[in-house]
């Protein structure tokens, strides 16, 4: 059925087994690598490993700074971007050297996608504000407090991390946190698991929004949940409707560089609101209303110009 050169192939097979060999690759191959990696990090670094938790890193200080740095990196790549790069690997075909989603999309199509990201912004920061004010029941307390920790130590990493004082080290934040993720979490997750599970439902919406869904979900951070999901759609969809996983890249890379370069810039003393107050206010409302109407715009030209085959299908 396949003339995969390797001894394995996941071409034609079933969705449950593809899904089970990504997962069974991320688990095994991923969290391996990154085990090494941390180890070897750890010990170049000198730093005890066996006293390092979420909370330690965010209160390590600037003296550790660098390996928090480091851990970021090797989780995008062991974890995320290698086993993509396998997974994708499996599904060729034959002498396939690539799957049909890697090609450059037009020039026009490149500019909406810029435009669109900055409309989101103000969308996803508005949904965030709603998203934030999220109560659980009383018999829910316990969950609640748990998602407040959660949430706690990843703004503190993130707050860690984003922090830079020099040009230099915001460049190198936006490799870390823009880049790297733009292109490990989109190979994940639209290149591999929305085909995937378009394979499951046969339809591309549900795809869209189950991948999403778990895009949001995986982040651990459910005071975002919201507009992450509102990312992840626009993202899937970027995907669906060009043919391209660079524009879900480029989408994803600007959303997360925004934050990046602004946080760099209220540092410093340059913007005088906080990256949470932008899109959020009441005073707002008019420009959240235009990014829906420009989004909505900017996705029907994507589709009236599409004419290219849709890469959400299993492999």
């Amino acid at each position: 059925m396949s003339e995969n050169k390797g001894p394995f192939t996941l071409f034609g097979k079933s969705p449950l087994l593809q899904l089970s060999v990504t997962i069974l690759i991320i688990m095994t191959v991923g969290m391996i690598l990154f085990s090494l990696l941390f180890i070897l990090g750890s010990f170049v670094a000198g730093v005890d490993i066996g006293k390092i938790s979420g909370d330690s890193l965010a209160n390590m200080g600037e003296e550790n700074l660098n390996f928090f740095r480091y851990l970021m990196i090797i989780q995008e790549i062991a974890i995320l971007l290698v086993p993509a790069l396998m997974v994708r690997n499996l599904m060729l075909h034959g002498n396939q050297k690539s799957l049909k989603d890697c090609s450059v999309p037009p020039v026009n199509e490149i500019f909406f996608v810029l435009v669109l990201a900055f409309c989101l912004f103000p969308i996803t920061g508005i949904t965030g504000e709603i998203n934030g004010e999220m109560k659980l029941p009383e018999w829910l307390a316990g969950v609640e407090k748990w998602i407040i920790s959660k949430e706690e130590e990843a703004n503190g990493l993130i707050n860690l991390l984003a922090t830079s004082e020099t040009l230099g080290l915001m460049f190198l934040n936006v490799l870390i946190i823009a880049v790297l993720p733009a292109i490990s979490e989109e190979l994940l997750f639209r290149g591999v698991l929305q085909r995937i599970f378009y394979g499951f439902f046969r339809s591309p919406h549900t795809a869209i929004w189950a991948t999403s869904f778990l895009f949001s979900f995986i982040h651990l951070q459910f005071y975002g949940f919201v507009p992450r999901l509102i990312l992840g759609l626009s993202f899937g969809y970027l995907y669906y409707w060009s043919g391209s996983l660079w524009l879900p890249m480029l989408a994803h890379f600007v959303n997360n560089a925004m934050a990046v370069v602004f946080y760099f810039y209220y540092l410093n003393g340059k913007v005088s609101d906080s990256l949470e107050t932008i899109g959020t206010s009441r005073d707002s409302l008019y420009a959240a209303l235009l990014s829906f109407i420009s989004s909505g715009f900017l996705f029907y030209l994507l589709v009236i110009t599409e004419n290219r085959a849709r890469p959400s299908k299993s492999a």
